[in-house]
């Protein structure tokens, strides 16, 4: 290693402590996992993380999330996708979650439509979509949105949740958040809009954010799971043009291919330190961004 990336390897750690990472896939799960909740948590825990999230495409992942809280001391935030294995756009789904804990919703992700369409580059995911269906769209034929996707706005307002785009399309995500800034939900976030399957581009990025969404720039993408991978200078450049006060980073973790969720977080710190942003830029875009989100003061790192 040259002396720049071994102080950027050093700096990368320290900047883990404090971090949160909003998206971690863990096991059990329809795909192979590198880590189950609690071993997700206990790893953040011992890495100086101030917390975690956890999602499956499959199953609401609240209660998972309060287990692995409890086993490892350690702050575990669950929720649930509205894809078919949950009824699709459920409002029942968002209402149970929230019940036993859950904090976000992620709109359609495997069951898109949009994603259905385009998702040639992602053969892991593809493989287990529902091949059969034509996808969820949260709009009807005539452009409005569907009365259960207002149901559901309706829930997380009153809970207080994170409203996440999951592989809906731009323009469907773009409706979805106008109204959900209508009706007062404050904690909105555009799910990797980088991902060519869901084709968000910087303009599209930028309005969402003056919506009053965050950006979710996933380090998983410039992994070999992606075909071809993405690489950290795209990364960058999005984040520049958009702006870094409207994004913040996660790894979307926890494949089996690749490394584990806290070491993820590491690589995804370097990479961006390498490609110039600033120890105070990452710290926001991994800690004070992602809290924010949550709603929770900053914690001081054991």
């Amino acid at each position: 290693m040259t002396r720049s990336s071994d102080r950027h390897a050093e700096l990368a750690r320290s900047l883990l402590r404090g971090a949160v990472d909003l998206h971690i896939h863990t096991a059990p799960d329809i795909f192979p996992r590198s880590v189950d909740a609690i071993e997700a948590a206990e790893e953040a825990k011992a890495a100086g993380m101030a917390g975690i999230a956890i999602k499956s495409h499959s199953t609401d992942t609240a209660a998972r999330a309060e287990t692995a809280s409890r086993r490892a001391g350690f702050p575990v935030t669950g929720g649930v996708a509205l894809n078919y294995p949950v009824g699709g756009l459920n409002p029942y789904a968002v209402q149970e979650s929230a019940r036993q804990g859950g904090r976000i919703v992620w709109l359609p992700t495997l069951s898109a439509r949009h994603f259905l369409a385009r998702a040639h580059n992602v053969p892991i995911l593809r493989a287990q979509s529902p091949l059969e269906s034509e996808g969820i769209t949260v709009t009807t034929e005539d452009g409005r949105l569907k009365p259960e996707v207002e149901e559901i706005l309706q829930l997380v307002r009153q809970h207080d949740m994170i409203l996440c785009s999951g592989h809906v399309s731009p323009s469907e995500a773009i409706q979805v958040f106008r109204r959900a800034q209508q009706v007062g939900i404050e904690r909105l976030v555009v799910t990797h809009p980088h991902a060519d399957f869901v084709g968000a581009s910087a303009e599209d990025m930028a309005e969402l954010a003056a919506l009053g969404a965050l950006n979710e720039m996933h380090y998983a993408f410039v992994t070999e799971i992606i075909e071809p991978p993405q690489t950290m200078s795209h990364l960058a450049d999005l984040i520049r043009a958009v702006g870094v006060r409207a994004c913040y980073l996660a790894t979307d973790g926890g494949q089996a291919a690749n490394p584990r969720p806290v070491e993820a977080l590491r690589l995804f710190i370097e990479g961006m330190l390498a490609e110039g942003f600033t120890p105070d830029e990452v710290r926001y875009m991994t800690a004070e961004a992602p809290r924010t989100l949550l709603g929770q003061e900053a914690t001081s790192p054991a």
